[in-house]
């Protein structure tokens, strides 16, 4: 579905993606973890089309994508949530899931009022359906977040870690509903900081550090890798597994 050939990224002298070659099938769930500063936000943003890289090329559902823009991706089927929520402050849940339905999926009528409220619905926002976005708590912001990019009807889901400040119940509902949408057959792409939600839900984990991949292979196998321990501080791999 998604292949990532030999991409690289540079900002003067400081080299963000070094030559980063991955894959995501149909259907799979993977999950990206690295410490601050590895390159994992850039590498999203390069996925999703917010930045160009340097050289290397992009593929997806079979077709150059390296120079589309942004919204041409998500118009072939590629939506992202984003780390920091970028919710419509002067809209409700209904009409932001709405507005990514009609721009995204290319949906009008009452086919983007039917695609805008099984978004909301599957990420648990019926009872929000007519609250200003601006009200919404931050656990009700990161399912808006969601909301949105599931409305743009998307075949792989990137998700830029969605988990961050939100307690352990509020991640284990975040996963709950994560599992549905995998049931969809949609495709997750996930950087996380909170590694065991990953380990729990991932079908494959990869690890980057200073904008390279050092690992690649199911949970277990790379939470047991000793250069991954070294990366998280000697990091108990019991403590994640």
């Amino acid at each position: 579905m998604l292949k990532l050939n030999a991409i690289n990224k540079s900002y003067g002298n400081l080299k963000v993606i070094d030559d980063l070659t991955l894959e995501v099938s149909s259907g799979e769930v993977l999950g990206i973890i690295g410490p601050n500063g590895a390159g994992k936000t850039t590498l999203f943003s390069t996925i999703a089309g917010q930045i160009k890289p340097d050289s290397g090329d992009i593929r997806f559902l079979d077709k150059d994508i390296t120079h589309s823009k942004a919204d041409k991706r998500c118009i072939a089927g590629m939506g992202r949530t984003f780390q920091i929520p970028r919710p419509f402050h002067g809209m409700t849940v209904f009409e932001s899931a709405r507005v990514a339905a009609n721009f995204g999926a290319g949906l009008r009528g009452t086919d983007a009022n039917d695609f805008a409220f099984n978004a909301v619905e599957c990420t648990g926002l019926l009872k929000r359906l007519n609250t200003p976005c601006s009200e919404l708590s931050l656990l009700d912001r990161k399912r808006l977040e969601l909301t949105r990019a599931l409305a743009t009807n998307p075949k792989l889901l990137l998700l830029d870690e969605i988990g961050g400040g939100l307690t352990d119940h509020e991640v284990n509902q975040l996963i709950e509903i994560l599992q549905g949408i995998r049931e969809q057959g949609i495709a997750i792409l996930w950087i996380e900081h909170i590694v065991h939600a990953l380990t729990s839900f991932v079908d494959r984990l990869i690890v980057i550090n200073f904008g390279a991949k050092i690992a690649d292979d199911n949970p277990a196998v790379v939470m047991a890798l000793p250069q991954v321990h070294q990366i998280y501080m000697g990091l108990d791999v019991n403590d994640v597994a």
